[in-house]
């Protein structure tokens, strides 16, 4: 027999192997070591960014023009009113997004150039919770303008008990689609990277022996 052949049909039986690699790849979803498959879980580009809500106490203030100064809290509907222009919905920009969406409204009005200034007075709670063995289980807020991590969170709640398990945590997150759970090694570079979310709802499981 031609080897010529028999290595033909070695080539052919290769091609045959990584092309069924190939289309499982694509049904199940093939992933690298570590990588998240969970976008609800994802650090984004614009993390620690404050973006304002409803509830949110903010003050307006619009240079050289004292009448427009105003202070009022984010109604449910995300919108402010403002001077000139009505209701704006701000609820979901940056601080300077919400003041740049405002300027350019009033320079279509009466203003020309305005130069808007907005500031947080007070922030609308975004609260989490941790239960499980930590040794202060309970709903916890998100301070401010600032992120928080996983162990930071579960540090806020005193850290874990006596048989805790900070390698077995579990969060729970609202998604697009539902209820997201991702089991996660408190104690790995990879909690470092998961920020809690308001809703977010953490669980310490018992170590087992």
């Amino acid at each position: 027999m031609s080897p010529i052949p028999a290595v033909l049909k070695i080539v052919q039986a290769s091609c045959h192997r990584l092309l069924a690699l190939a289309l499982l790849c694509t049904l199940v979803g093939c992933t690298t070591p570590g990588a998240s498959t969970m976008p609800e879980f994802a650090a984004t580009s614009d993390q620690g960014i404050y973006r304002l809500r409803a509830g949110d106490v903010i003050s307006l203030e619009v240079f050289q023009e004292p009448y427009m100064t105003t202070r009022q809290r984010i109604l449910g509907d995300g919108t402010i009113s403002v001077g000139l222009i009505g209701r704006v919905n701000v609820a979901g920009e940056t601080i300077s997004g919400a003041a740049q969406k405002i300027a350019k409204l009033l320079n279509e009005k009466q203003l020309v150039n305005p130069q808007v200034n907005i500031t947080v007075e007070t922030y609308s709670p975004r609260r989490f919770t941790v239960w499980g063995q930590v040794r202060n289980p309970g709903s916890f807020v998100i301070p401010g303008e600032e992120q928080v991590t996983l162990p930071e969170a579960l540090a806020m709640a005193g850290g874990n008990t006596d048989i805790g398990d900070p390698r077995s945590v579990v969060v729970t997150r609202r998604g697009p689609s539902g209820q997201v759970k991702r089991k996660v090694n408190a104690l790995s570079p990879e909690a470092e990277h998961i920020f809690i979310q308001e809703g977010d709802v953490i669980r310490m499981s018992e170590t087992l022996f």
